[in-house]
């Protein structure tokens, strides 16, 4: 293999390309396109993106902790010099997730999951490994052969060139690409060694294994973590941990687990959705900050992201989609979205609904994949201007014309004072007076969430106990139905 590796970088190197280059985390040599400022720029680029799509959570002092600890295991890696950034996006998803150059990100939703500093060393130094191992540009390096048309897919094995050209036609982006087994295998190496280096105890990683699985199991299987969805599995990884750790022999007494200081940074972290930005109850969508609400279709598979909040048809060939709009007013809005390049549209003409002035239109548009039909709706609610736009396939669309039609006219303000003043749920530590079952937790510290998930954010097995003085988690607030 590291012959056949030689000739591909000869090969590239006479095409003009950047060839091959030796990691320094791992020793090998990998066919690499793309150097060290490009690789940084790329990151830098889709950071800002992943803060716009995902919201930064607002807690500097949680903000702080996290990325002082991630400046230390970068520190002791063998890329110390890239300019590392570890942020908490606002997110409920059990996930943690990184980006060419450099650029790190847990969520809260991870955070909740975890019980100290040693278990997030592990996730952050795994995501460590990712980069200074190279993995992404290394998978992209990859795409880029096949793009260049080299044919090196069939020096490689018959299906190389097949796979990867799929893979870029899918329209595959960095941030959520996939890694193989072996990287996985050697980013959970990777984290472990920069664990030890900053004295964490190893030991924890293998619990944060562990808890992917009960979440997983707790989800009935269909509800797999984030993490492990953009990081495949590859199998009995807690014992590859633990029988990594018993190989190198190192005496573990003394390293760093740092539980109580850990768990105080967690206190009044929201846990799971947060409402304030927008819940489902059935079709019905409620938006209790900006006050309004929204009907989708019955049927349609509907989601709320941070920048938009739409729902797709059964068939997948139909969207509504409600995001803020660009303009001084619903008039300048649909003035600019109609005179696009491509789309033609059927006379955007002024209405009322439920009070607010809207201009709305249909149209059809031509794009790469086929000609798509629509109606766009803008309308002015209080001082916020919102395009409402539902649009699916020229053939499809007259379909789902009219219940798009009925979902654009139920945008109305919401007045339920219930709905109005919903919170979200927080995590509350509490020390534990005596020792105790976590039953017994449950049942002196009531929670909003069941016991079966008590037991999994504790790292306690359902009928375990709880020691005195430890310090374990409760989640407050009322869950919503």
């Amino acid at each position: 293999m590291k012959t056949l590796i030689f000739m591909l970088c000869v090969l590239l190197i006479g095409v003009g390309t950047n060839g091959c280059s030796t990691n320094p985390a791992t020793g090998e040599t990998h066919l690499n396109l793309y150097g060290e400022q490009q690789e940084i720029a790329m990151g830098k680029q889709a950071d800002g993106e992943v803060v716009a799509s995902m919201g930064l959570y607002p807690d500097q002092a949680l903000q702080k902790y996290v990325s002082d600890l991630g400046a230390r295991l970068a520190a002791v890696s063998e890329r110390p010099t890239l300019p590392w950034k570890f942020q908490v996006v606002d997110d409920p998803a059990v996930n943690a997730f990184a980006l060419p150059g450099g650029y790190i990100y847990v969520t809260r939703g991870i955070l909740s999951y975890l019980n100290n500093e040693a278990e997030l060393a592990g996730v952050m130094g795994h995501e460590i490994g990712h980069v200074t191992a190279e993995h992404s540009v290394h998978r992209m390096s990859e795409q880029q052969l096949t793009q260049l048309g080299l044919g090196l897919g069939a020096m490689l094995k018959p299906e190389w060139a097949q796979k990867y050209g799929q893979m870029v036609s899918a329209g595959l982006t960095i941030l959520f690409l996939k890694f193989s087994r072996d990287d996985e295998s050697q980013s959970d190496q990777l984290g472990l060694r920069y664990m030890q280096r900053d004295n964490q105890d190893p030991r924890e990683m293998a619990d944060v294994m562990v808890m992917l699985d009960q979440v997983t199991k707790a989800a009935g299987g269909g509800g797999t973590p984030e993490w492990l969805e953009t990081h495949p599995d590859p199998g009995n990884r807690r014992q590859a941990i633990e029988a990594e750790i018993a190989k190198e022999g190192k005496n573990l007494e003394g390293t760093t687990i740092n539980r109580d200081q850990y768990l105080k940074h967690l206190e009044g972290v929201i846990f799971g959705d947060n409402p304030r930005e927008g819940y489902f109850k059935g079709q019905t969508f409620f938006q209790p900050d900006m006050k309004f609400r929204f009907d989708f279709p019955a049927g349609w598979k509907t989601q709320n992201q941070k920048q938009a909040v739409g729902a797709v048809s059964p068939n997948q060939d139909a969207l509504i989609v409600i995001s803020l709009a660009k303009g001084a007013s619903p008039q300048a809005a649909a003035s600019e979205f109609f005179s696009q390049q491509g789309l033609v549209s059927q006379g955007p003409r002024t209405e009322n609904i439920h009070g607010f002035t809207a201009v709305t239109g249909q149209f059809t548009a031509q794009t790469e994949e086929g000609n798509l039909a629509g109606l766009a709706t803008f309308l002015a609610f209080d001082s916020t201007l919102f395009q409402i736009l539902g649009y699916g396939t020229q053939q499809a669309w007259s379909g789902y014309a009219s219940a798009a039609s009925s979902s654009i006219r139920s945008f109305s303000r919401l007045t339920d004072p219930a709905a109005l003043a919903v919170q979200p749920m927080k995590v509350k530590i509490v020390t534990v007076p005596q020792s105790m079952t976590l039953e017994e937790f449950a049942r002196r510290y009531p929670s909003a969430v069941p016991v079966e998930t008590l037991a999994i954010i504790n790292g306690v097995e359902k009928g375990g106990r709880l020691s005195a003085g430890q310090k374990a988690k409760q989640v407050v607030g009322q869950k919503l139905q």
